[in-house]
Order: C-alpha cells, then structure tokens, then sequence
C-alpha cells in the first residue's frame, strides 16, 4: 500500500479515511471494476457530493512500475 499526498507531494503511512455511506458504496464498485480489468495503468476517482475531497485509487505492481511518471515510481518503490 502507498497514499501519496498530492497537496504537499510527501508520502503518508496512517491515515484516517471517513466516508459516507454513499462513498463507501462507490469505493466499493470502483474497487470491483479495477480487480476486474487488472489493468495497472488504470485510476479511479472518488469524489465528495461538492468536489472539495477526492481521493485516487489505483492498482500498482513492483515490476510493472514503467506504467507510472516520475513520483509514482519513487513512492511505489521506496515509499517516499
């Protein structure tokens, strides 16, 4: 697992993630839809009902890590 801050460009280890009832519903079928196409080069986006919170989620794999720019490569190998 690696959550990247993009506001502030720094990787994070503990986070509390609080979602509503419909949030959790669309995380849950985002999730579904990305085990489902196993494409690492694909990202989903869930968003608050007013576009202020969002968070990204995508699946990655250490050999496959060309897929990514720059960042995404440094965060998914070392962490940081």
């Amino acid at each position: 697992m690696r959550i990247l801050d993009m506001s502030n460009d720094a990787a994070l280890d503990n986070v509390i993630l609080c979602l509503r009832i419909h949030e959790a519903k669309e995380l849950y079928d985002l999730i579904g839809i990305l085990l489902e196409s196993n494409d690492f080069n694909r990202h989903e986006h869930v968003n608050d009902a007013s576009y202020e919170h969002e968070f990204t989620v995508l699946l990655y794999d250490e050999q496959q890590t060309d897929l990514y720019n720059e960042r995404m490569k440094k965060l998914i190998l070392d962490d940081v």
